[in-house]
């Protein structure tokens, strides 16, 4: 019935008339509603609602029930919609629409995930192996998010890798790079090397083998460039296992435990297995991780990493190793209880390491403490 009425009255002296508009007041109700979003870090979201009622409402927003203020990032638009540009991680939260005019309000409410990391990392590779000295591979990695399961993937080459080395390096293609831990999908409030440290970090990795070789590598992680690239330098130097060119490898699944030993530190380590022609192969590996301890701590003493999905390649024409990897990241199954080897303290919390040197009889002649371990050693002559 809402709209525009004339009134006429007419004698026979003359005609007068009245013109008037009609309106029906109405509460809002919201026509265009937000829906769920889950955005990369540095992209644009875009939460979408409107509304009709009489008076026309007002749409306004707020997250967790304080008004958003708009500024250089967030914007209401005018059409109602929230515009939030280059998303960080601390945007995750759930918003709120609302619409109010005289009659009444309404109340909508979306939830926001941004998720850590870049798309793209490119960085060299320098060092020796078995020593040969193999001047500067170049590693160009892309990430994706799996469409069928809660990982990201990263596929990766390194180029300029000579026929001497590349078969070896097949097993060690995933921890070569630090790329997986950094871009890791994360499962709950787990936090990846992005979103904890802003790519920017040192990592001192040491790689032990069943057989006696040891490999050391120093990471250099040097934040995003203006394309939003990971930047990566990795120095290595030292032994692996020495494989042929035709030798079948199968890198299986593992797991890695990071865990928070100090502002800005943190350790990780893990063991797998990896097949030759169907034979395995234990080894072991540790990272010593250091940040900026003003970028805070994970939210769990202990995290742990699940690679899955491993397959790696070398092409000899194009000396270029080639791997796949699936990752994701989580509380650890302990995550507020210290490991084995360390100390709960308070004042973080923190995971110390745990001098076991200290200990009484913990080693006949010598002892040598470890981050999470210890070592014990025999004189000249003599073997443990």
């Amino acid at each position: 019935d809402a709209g525009d009425y004339k009134c006429v009255a007419t004698n026979d002296a003359g005609v007068v008339e009245r013109s008037l508009t009609l309106t029906l007041q109405s509460p809002p109700v919201i026509t265009v509603e937000p829906v769920e979003t889950v955005i990369e870090a540095g992209a644009t979201a875009m939460l979408n609602c409107q509304a009709n009622g009489e008076p026309s409402p007002t749409v306004k927003w707020s997250r967790q029930g304080h008004p958003i203020v708009s500024d250089e990032r967030m914007t209401v638009l005018s059409n109602g919609s929230l515009r939030i540009v280059a998303a960080q991680k601390e945007d995750t939260s759930e918003y709120e629409c609302v619409a109010r005019n005289l009659m009444g309000s309404v109340l909508v409410r979306v939830p926001l995930t941004v998720q850590g990391g870049p798309s793209h990392a490119k960085g060299s590779i320098i060092g020796n192996i078995n020593d040969i000295e193999f001047g500067v591979a170049f590693l160009n990695a892309t990430v994706t998010d799996s469409p069928d399961s809660e990982t990201r993937v990263i596929q990766a080459k390194i180029t300029n890798v000579p026929q001497s080395l590349g078969p070896a390096m097949r097993k060690l293609i995933s921890i070569l790079s630090p790329v997986y831990w950094t871009t890791a999908k994360e499962i709950g409030e787990a936090m990846n090397g992005f979103t904890l440290t802003d790519a920017v970090f040192k990592r001192e990795t040491q790689v032990e083998f069943a057989t006696g070789e040891i490999l050391r590598m120093t990471h250099i992680a040097r934040g995003l460039d203006s394309d939003g690239s990971l930047l990566l330098d990795v120095v290595v130097s030292g032994r692996v296992l020495q494989l042929q060119s035709v030798a079948d490898v199968n890198v299986k699944d593992y797991t890695e435990d990071y865990i928070q030993t100090g502002p800005g530190q943190l350790y990780a380590h893990s063991t797998r297995l990896f097949t030759v022609d169907g034979v395995s192969v234990p080894y072991t590996w540790n990272h010593t991780i250091t940040y900026d301890y003003t970028k805070g701590k994970m939210p769990f003493l202990v995290e742990t990493l699940h690679a899955s999905s491993i397959t790696t390649e070398y092409n000899p024409l194009e000396e270029a190793v080639a791997f796949k990897i699936h990752a994701s990241i989580a509380k650890g199954d302990h995550s507020n209880q210290c490991p084995a080897g360390f100390g709960f303290d308070s004042t973080g919390p923190y995971c110390s390491d745990i001098d076991e040197c200290e200990t009484r009889h913990t080693c006949q002649h010598e002892c040598r403490n470890t981050l999470g371990s210890y070592q014990c050693t025999c004189p000249s002559g003599y073997r443990l």
